[in-house]
């Protein structure tokens, strides 16, 4: 009769770590539209039952746990997107596209992995703990979301909320006001979750705006010059990075109190105002809560509107054109128009302008023609 030890005698290997590094995801899900790396990189952790640190730490070895003290969805270092895509099947350009990296050209000229980035929440990290409110999300979109997942459109500064159910996003928990770490769980729970207390965002109550606000459609207006790519002004088209660079430095000026006639949206903020800030170095909306820069933006988008509306705000202000084109690089030409207004001078294209933009059409595999040159530059070209 055979004992018990020998019935139950099994030798147990450990897991050969080398052999896993090597081999494809057990499980790869599809991205979902409009989600982030980091939210895809942590569903599909959870799909191999396993923590999102030791997940990428058993496949990606070489980075020895350091993957997460980055931001994922701002880090592009080709050998990576090479392993996802080795481990995956799916085209590098996939993953690509769920970086905010894929934002470079729409966004703005160019996006930075290791530089503050405009319109982009930062995240900042001490130890791999986010000192920074950097994630937002719709709790009624996770709710209504068969696989809850996070948006890339989240990280924007202008997100401020959701359009589609019209409501404030959040981004702490709203049960014991945790920063929102996306990667760092407290148990099995459905993810999104406060990983201190284990709230569930998706159980979140959320705070309702009239859909009559102004706010909304100035979100809706922003989504979708970023989507096109292009934004329309005076009945001619421009790249989309020319309009975010103005509407940046418009941010600032507010900052520096030019704000006078700030046609600021009522009943959301007390007083209807925008703090004064005098932080320097510091991105004025880093600054402001999420229904203080809901306003800001509803502002702005008014401000927009048209021509007239961008002239009407600086004279209010008495905005000099020294301190209107401060600390920019360049003046779009579809901005240079309004410079010329209040300076009271012509504008010509240079030569230099006309080089530059022909150079950027190249870098975005544009063919620089005289049609091409024409949509980006607003002026037509004569020659001989």
């Amino acid at each position: 009769m055979q004992t018990a030890d020998k019935i139950f005698a099994y030798k147990v290997r450990a897991i050969d770590k080398r052999s896993i590094a090597d081999s494809m995801f057990r499980i790869r899900p599809l991205p979902l539209n409009d989600e982030l790396l980091s939210s895809w990189l942590i569903r599909t952790a959870y799909m191999h039952h396993s923590d999102p640190a030791t997940f990428l730490n058993l496949y990606f070895p070489e980075y020895d746990y350091h993957l997460w003290d980055n931001d994922l969805d701002l880090y592009n270092q080709d050998s990576f997107i090479n392993r996802l895509s080795q481990k995956t099947g799916y085209k590098k350009e996939i993953f690509y596209g769920m970086t905010l990296k894929s934002y470079e050209g729409w966004l703005s000229e160019t996006i930075y992995y290791n530089n503050r980035n405009a319109f982009i929440m930062p995240i900042f990290r001490r130890k791999r703990n986010i000192r920074q409110h950097a994630q937002r999300v719709c709790p009624l979109c996770l709710k209504g979301d068969k696989q809850p997942y996070l948006r890339k459109k989240w990280r924007l500064f202008f997100s401020t909320a959701c359009v589609k159910h019209k409501c404030f996003l959040i981004d702490k928990c709203p049960a014991c006001g945790e920063p929102f770490v996306i990667h760092k769980r407290l148990y099995d729970g459905d993810f999104p979750h406060c990983r201190k207390c284990g709230f569930s965002f998706k159980n979140a109550e959320p705070e309702f705006i009239s859909e009559n606000s102004y706010g909304l459609k100035a979100i809706e207006k922003i989504y979708d010059i970023l989507e096109k790519g292009m934004f329309e002004y005076e009945n001619n088209y421009y790249y989309s990075f020319f309009f975010f660079y103005i509407l940046n430095r418009f941010t600032n000026l507010i900052k520096g109190g030019y704000r006078k006639n700030l046609p600021v949206e009522s009943g959301i903020l007390e007083n209807d105002e925008l703090p004064v800030s005098n932080t320097p170095g510091i991105p004025f909306v880093m600054e402001l809560d999420i229904k203080q820069q809901y306003v800001l933006f509803s502002a702005l988008m008014r401000v927009f509107d048209n021509k007239d509306g961008i002239i009407r705000f600086c004279k209010d202000n008495r905005l000099t054109v020294k301190k209107l084109t401060k600390d920019l690089q360049y003046i779009p030409f579809w901005f240079s128009e309004i410079r010329d207004i209040m300076n009271k001078t012509k504008y010509s294209m240079n030569i230099i302008e006309t080089q530059n933009a022909m150079i950027y059409l190249a870098k975005m595999g544009i063919k620089p023609n005289l049609k091409n040159l024409h949509k980006i530059l607003g002026m037509s070209f004569a020659y001989k």
